[in-house]
């Protein structure tokens, strides 16, 4: 399971979008992002479970339950945090576009 949440804007942190994401068997990383874009987070967090991360979410980012956007689990082998199919090879990134990796600019 993942979503993100836009967060509301507050002098203690530069955090514009955050992200969810339940592993089936690591626990709940919940990413933090410093724009709106697709791009990879800044920092994350990591909990034992999902309800912990919302709670967090909630009192430092002033989420709410209707603020969440549900979105699809990553790709095998592509980067949990970013929203896109996009894997990252050495220091290059590449996203899949029609069934073709695609070398990509973050």
């Amino acid at each position: 399971m993942r979503k993100y949440a836009l967060t509301v804007p507050n002098t203690s942190h530069e955090i514009k979008k955050i992200m969810i994401y339940e592993t089936a068997d690591n626990g709940v990383y919940l990413f933090v992002y410093q724009t709106q874009k697709d791009e990879p987070s800044h920092n994350d967090f990591w909990f034992d479970h999902v309800e912990d991360a919302e709670n967090f979410s909630e009192a430092y980012f002033r989420t709410s339950e209707n603020g969440w956007v549900q979105i699809d689990d990553p790709v095998e082998g592509c980067q949990h945090d970013l929203i896109r199919p996009i894997r990252r090879i050495d220091n290059t990134y590449e996203i899949l576009e029609k069934s073709v990796w695609k070398k990509i600019e973050l």
